[in-house]
């Protein structure tokens, strides 16, 4: 029976299924797509925009399938047959739930007295590393006999390729690049299949257990400058494909309970488990590793690698469930970034590439402070200060406006919308940033110079000037301001929706509103969430950029589109400025406008029309909600999971202070080292923290115990 938190995607491509950095390929309606074993994340989907689509039929069709045998019959278990298997038929009816890690799956076959289910996942489980990077995909059948006699009948997984190997029940296929596996539990291999015969009794239940292992050894990211080749991550524990699947076999069970106590762990609204499980759907298809360790995340649909200004928003998932790969991203980050000549300090946009000439390095200054925050280790610290100085002092010798950064040709990440001149986007990360390197330099006991400035005093008149030159006193922060050098474009004045991102960057900072005025971004969060939203009939959403009067930034096609992540940041931080109901309605209305796509999710949703309608973004199509595979930064919908819980640290201690108009609870959570249970009431007056009532903060040691918290509603 399938609840209010699982995902309809009946009518789409899929549901992809890998584990994280190994490759996947995706199960749906049309059978196996996208089998991406040995390839970068995205590159066989990718040949044309319309491949893009989630809800279009492939060019391709699948060399897999899942057939079922009884009597003269073969039916395969999608809705179209392969032309390598002529004399089958297709079923008549599919029914596709996600629940990522798993998908869950139903089938209707006409005059066959046999009722069709199955569940596939592959083990994915919270900070449990070595278990979340094998190899393998699990398909799990129940066939109930519903006629009144038995039923004889063979279930069997079966590929287009004649010349598989039988191997002690398993059937593998060799090329020159690796293998792959396939098992049938109790069941047998043929020359390009695995098979089960099943004799049943009336109204008896049958499970059968397939599962798929695969073997690439080798890899390169897809950046135009990689380094060197690269050995997977599970090459470390597997040394064939045959060895996983054996492997897979006597642990599937465990894993498949793991996912679901990770599942049965959060208690809260559908929306939040639909939006955040949903969102592994990114990290199955935009990643790989290797036994360095390296973590790569691609930023599909282009062959940008660890992208920094996107995965400040994606690594939120990371840091939540696996926060060694945000460690793994950060180090490599550090070990690329020149330390020395005229470069010294640099960061790249993306890994080994600057083609768009971003500046990365207040966004750089951020993230370290955050992680940091989160990873809670001095030695990280100590490591990381150095690169943080340096590419302060980098980015501020290249060139600045009465202490802010100038980016003359606007390339502010919003990529197709200039900026030119002084942006809010990389300001308000600027003097967050400053304010970061600041509180970093205290707990290593440092003086930080920036061009012999120290480092609070250029924070200090950062912050006045960011305030001089771009508040705007109708309530907000401008877009940007054009400096004298800058080039002409788009319309300084329009009312940006991710104004305060270096804000919401450090927000689990228990001091951070001593930068901005607490007034202006409480005006600044109300105006923006006002005068951006949109309603066109079913859709509401939160447009990047409005002029004052309400019309249409046309100045650039990314300035009228609705982006993921400035939304859910706007959201967040409406949330931590006790606009709470606000904050639930972003969530909520973005959750709302993906429809059944929340697998498929674009770098935006909708763009806006000059009469105010919506429609996908004529100039990007390919890039708008529904897309596949999923577009890295929606995985900072994960950081409304903090925001929820109103946390923040310090060295010492771990923060609580949660939203009151929503009840929901969390079990056995890790966050930033502490493990959790809390459970929240609507409208909580008091809290209990390990049976001993609390007044004043929330205050968590962080230390190995176990705490248990309760916000709980007197009046109930």
């Amino acid at each position: 029976m399938m609840n209010d938190n699982y995902v309809d995607v009946s009518n789409g491509l899929g549901i992809p299924f890998g584990g994280i950095g190994t490759g996947y390929s995706v199960f749906g309606q049309y059978g196996f797509t996208a089998v991406n074993y040995d390839s970068v994340p995205d590159e066989i989907m990718y040949i044309g925009q319309k491949n893009l689509a989630w809800t279009s039929k492939p060019d391709q069709e699948a060399q897999w399938a899942f057939a079922i045998k009884s009597g003269n019959r073969t039916i395969v278990l999608q809705k179209e047959v392969p032309s390598w298997l002529p004399d089958a038929e297709a079923i008549s009816g599919f029914q596709a739930h996600a629940h990522l890690p798993k998908g869950h799956f139903g089938f209707q076959i006409k005059d066959l007295c046999l009722q069709l289910s199955m569940t596939a996942f592959s083990p994915m489980v919270p900070h449990d590393l070595e278990n979340s990077t094998i190899p393998v995909q699990i398909f799990d059948f129940t066939v109930k006999n519903t006629s009144h006699s038995q039923t004889d009948f063979t279930i069997e997984l079966v590929h287009a390729k004649p010349s598989w190997k039988s191997n002690n029940g398993l059937a593998v296929w060799s090329d020159p690049h690796g293998d792959i596996a396939m098992g049938c539990d109790g069941g047998s291999s043929g020359h390009n299949s695995v098979y089960k015969d099943i004799s049943s009794k009336p109204d008896r239940e049958a499970q059968i257990r397939f599962c798929i292992g695969w073997n690439y050894p080798n890899f390169r990211t897809p950046s135009p400058n990689a380094r060197k080749h690269y050995q997977r991550y599970y090459t470390r524990r597997f040394k064939d494909a045959a060895s996983v699947v054996s492997y897979a076999q006597k642990k599937a069970d465990d894993w498949s309970f793991a996912i679901d106590q990770w599942h049965n762990s959060y208690d809260v609204p559908a929306e939040f488990h639909r939006l955040w499980f949903s969102s592994l759907s990114s990290v199955i298809t935009s990643t790989m590793m290797s036994a360095d360790p390296f973590f790569f995340e691609i930023e599909t649909p282009h062959h940008w690698v660890n992208t920094m200004d996107v995965s400040v928003y994606s690594s939120w998932l990371y840091l939540i469930n696996w926060p060694e790969l945000e460690k793994m991203d950060m180090d490599q980050y550090f070990s690329a970034i020149p330390t020395s000549g005229s470069l010294k300090g640099f960061v790249w946009h993306s890994m080994w590439d600057d083609a768009c000439h971003y500046v990365e390095e207040p966004t750089f200054l951020n993230r370290i402070y955050r992680d940091y925050l989160w990873f809670n280790e001095r030695n990280w610290l100590d490591g990381a200060l150095t690169h943080a100085e340096n590419a302060a002092d980098f980015v501020y010798s290249q060139d600045n406006y009465k202490d802010l950064i100038v980016s003359n040709h606007g390339n502010q990440s919003y990529d197709v919308w200039k900026m030119p001149g002084i942006s809010s986007y990389v300001n308000s990360a600027w003097v967050y940033g400053l304010y970061s390197l600041e509180k970093m330099a205290l707990t290593a006991g440092k003086d930080v110079n920036i061009k012999d400035y120290p480092v609070k005093d250029l924070k200090d008149r950062a912050v006045a000037s960011f305030n001089e030159i771009l508040w705007n006193e109708s309530g907000y922060w401008n877009c940007f301001y054009r400096t004298p050098e800058a080039d002409k474009g788009s319309v300084p004045e329009s009312v940006f929706s991710d104004q305060l991102f270096g804000r919401w960057a450090v927000s689990l900072d228990t001091g951070v509103n001593s930068v901005l005025p607490e007034e202006n971004i409480k005006k600044a969060l109300k105006k923006i969430y006002q005068h951006n939203m949109v309603k066109d009939g079913n859709f509401k959403g939160w447009v990047n950029g409005r002029l004052p009067d309400g019309s249409t930034d046309d100045s650039g096609s990314h300035s009228k589109v609705f982006w993921v992540c400035a939304q859910l940041d706007l959201g967040s931080l409406l949330g931590e400025y006790d606009f709470e109901e606000e904050s639930l309605d972003v969530f909520r209305s973005f959750e709302g406008s993906l429809k059944n796509n929340h697998l498929a999710v674009g770098e935006w949703n909708q763009s806006l029309r000059m009469d105010g309608k919506t429609e996908r973004l004529r100039e990007e199509h390919g890039k708008d909600t529904p897309r596949f595979p999923s577009y890295p930064r929606y995985k900072c919908c994960w950081e409304y999971l903090i925001r929820i819980l109103g946390v923040k640290f310090d060295e010492k201690h771990l923060f609580l202070s949660p939203f009151k108009t929503i009840s929901y609870s969390f079990s056995n959570i890790i966050l930033g080292g502490v493990t959790l249970t809390v459970n929240v009431q609507r409208g909580w007056d008091k809290a209990v923290l390990d049976d001993t009532g609390v007044s004043g903060d929330i205050r968590i040691p962080r230390d190995e115990q176990h705490h248990h918290v309760q916000f709980i509603n007197s009046n109930i």
